[in-house]
């Protein structure tokens, strides 16, 4: 997949932009709050239906406006043309078009124009929480498995519709588990069953990528891997048995809480250095490595998945990242995919002695004042 053009009205501090892509490597420029980010904000956003930057659509339209629009010209690997238009307004939410034809269940554009994200909040990913990591693997196979995007929709509306029960339970000391749990807890561990089982499935497939191309760029023998540790315990054969049990025997507690202390949303996903936590052993170095390894294969799980070259959005590379570490990725994806990338300055891509001969570069520098 290839953006071609792209047009924002009343997105972040645009009160209107259009952009022409190149088919390879693009790199975008200009001083910090001239709008760089926002534009890979835009793309991810026509892909995902979501911003990378933040939860709230509302804070991304302009100040004094009701609504933003983002237009996106697309072509697939067979050359056939798509026009993407996501529409939101405050009053309405989100709308999507595809070819002008409204797009009845909006969930249905994720995976058809797959991207692959590296922005400097993806370093949480080796350093942080396991609720980063699974949230990179949730998008992962958001875009590769409509059957696992539909199954966690569902079950955090469930988990959702729990905490609020519980909360309602406990405000009005009714410490029963009746009919009316019962039934969300029953739909829980439906949901929940299929979540587990993709992860686990996933895992296996994905480290055998990952390992690949983690050896690649350091050229040395050293085991990297994604583990997963299942909040509920259980093959797929005794999963729903022993997380409904696990609901049941913790009612009280959640109901204390206010929520709900078992199921998928809490798996611990760990990545590992050799045997180790990367979080417990890893140098700086090693998890800047790390974490490029991750991005280039998420890519290619996602093009062996979808058929589909993936866009890559490098937002602020060259700040994330030593030079060794920018060659290698730009060397990697560079020449055989489009990438957009992000930097205040042009002139530090050549200054760092990187050729961008043996690229097909546009550049595009954005003037100050836009955002």
């Amino acid at each position: 997949m290839k953006i071609k053009n792209l047009k924002l009205i009343n997105f972040r501090n645009y009160d209107q932009g259009c952009f022409e892509f190149s088919d390879n490597l693009h790199i975008i420029f200009g001083d910090n709050g001239t709008g760089k980010t926002t534009l890979l904000e835009a793309i991810h956003f026509l892909s995902l239906t979501k911003s990378f930057r933040t939860n709230n659509d509302i804070n991304i339209v302009k100040k004094n406006r009701d609504y933003f629009q983002i237009f996106g010209k697309f072509l697939n690997f067979k050359e056939k043309s798509f026009l993407v238009n996501l529409n939101f307004s405050k009053n309405e939410g989100k709308k999507i078009f595809i070819n002008k034809a409204d797009l009845k269940r909006k969930t249905d554009i994720v995976g058809r124009l797959p991207v692959v994200i590296f922005s400097p909040e993806n370093q949480k990913i080796t350093d942080g929480g396991p609720l980063i990591r699974r949230n990179f693997i949730n998008r992962i196979l958001s875009q590769v498995n409509s059957d696992y995007f539909q199954a966690l929709i569902e079950y955090k509306k469930r988990i959702y519709n729990r905490n609020l029960l519980l909360n309602q339970y406990r405000s009005q000391q009714q410490n029963k588990y009746d009919d009316y749990i019962n039934t969300i807890d029953e739909m829980l561990v439906g949901f929940g069953a299929v979540i587990q089982k993709t992860r686990a499935d996933f895992i296996e497939k994905f480290n055998r990528v990952f390992c690949r191309a983690y050896k690649k760029l350091v050229h040395y023998d050293e085991s990297v891997s994604l583990q997963i540790i299942p909040n509920i315990q259980a093959g797929s054969n005794e999963f729903e048995k022993k997380y409904k049990e696990k609901l049941y025997s913790r009612f009280e507690s959640d109901m204390i809480l206010g929520r709900t202390g078992a199921g998928p949303h809490l798996d611990n996903i760990l990545l590992l250095f050799g045997d180790k936590d990367i979080r417990l052993v890893g140098s700086q170095g090693e998890h800047k490595m790390l974490l490029v390894a991750l991005k280039i294969a998420e890519g290619i799980f996602i093009e062996q998945k979808l058929k589909e070259p993936v866009i890559f959005l490098l937002d602020d590379l060259f700040a994330m990242l030593d030079v060794t570490h920018c060659v290698n990725i730009i060397n990697e994806i560079g020449k055989n995919k489009q990438t957009i990338i992000t930097t205040t300055d042009v002139d530090v891509i050549k200054n760092y002695g990187f050729d961008l001969s043996k690229f097909n570069v546009k550049t595009h520098k954005l003037p100050i004042g836009v955002s």
